[in-house]
């Protein structure tokens, strides 16, 4: 599966470190963005609301330990490159990442939070559920999340390629030619056309 992580312009060391050390940094998600991020909900029927609670308990226990990497299926983005990548003077790292994965989970975006179910689901599958659930409006993201204990996931295959932003800094760019080309990297820049985002050689 190839995925992009996005770095803004201010964290091209962070970008550097995947290119050098073939990982993913997984962050902390209660400092997400989305204030409800990581929010699970109790809906249960009449005089099992002690049963939930008790499941919702260890639930959020255990998302305590878990650590996400945010990553998405797509460069062609206007949004993406705005959002993520400091208008488009950031960049976006190529990964390859393996599927199936018990810690790759695809975003299941949806109109409200994560309902537990403690009846079909254990403790750990529904930590992951919650973690891996996003309100529909970031539906453009396409992403995908490992989720795991570790600090750092370990990428199976070098670093494919690197795409730039159109106004990424000539010198940060020359700079970043210079290790793509000895990494042997591929680098390619924004191009904005009628048909979307394409990545062009530079």
């Amino acid at each position: 599966m190839i995925a992009y992580k996005f770095r803004s312009s201010t964290l091209i060391p962070f970008a550097l470190d995947i290119i050098f050390e073939n990982r993913l940094y997984c962050s902390d998600w209660r400092g997400f963005n989305d204030i409800v991020e990581g929010t699970p909900v109790i809906s249960c029927p009449r005089g099992r609301k002690r049963y939930f609670q008790a499941h919702a308990d260890a639930v959020q226990k255990h998302m305590e330990r878990l650590r996400v990497c945010s990553l998405s299926l797509t460069f062609d983005s206007h949004l993406l490159w705005a959002h993520y990548a400091s208008s488009w003077d950031g960049l976006a790292v190529e990964v390859e990442i393996p599927e199936p994965s018990q810690n790759v989970h695809n975003v299941d975006y949806r109109g409200f939070m994560c309902p537990l179910d403690p009846d079909h689901h254990s403790v750990e599958e529904d930590a992951r559920r919650v973690l891996s659930t996003k309100h529909v409006e970031w539906r453009y993201e396409q992403e995908i999340r490992i989720i795991t204990e570790s600090q750092w996931f370990n990428l199976a295959t070098p670093v494919r390629r690197v795409i730039v932003g159109s106004r990424m800094n000539p010198a940060m760019l020359e700079g970043l030619r210079i290790i793509c080309e000895k990494k042997n990297v591929a680098l390619r820049r924004t191009g904005i056309g009628d048909e979307g985002i394409d990545a062009d050689s530079i």
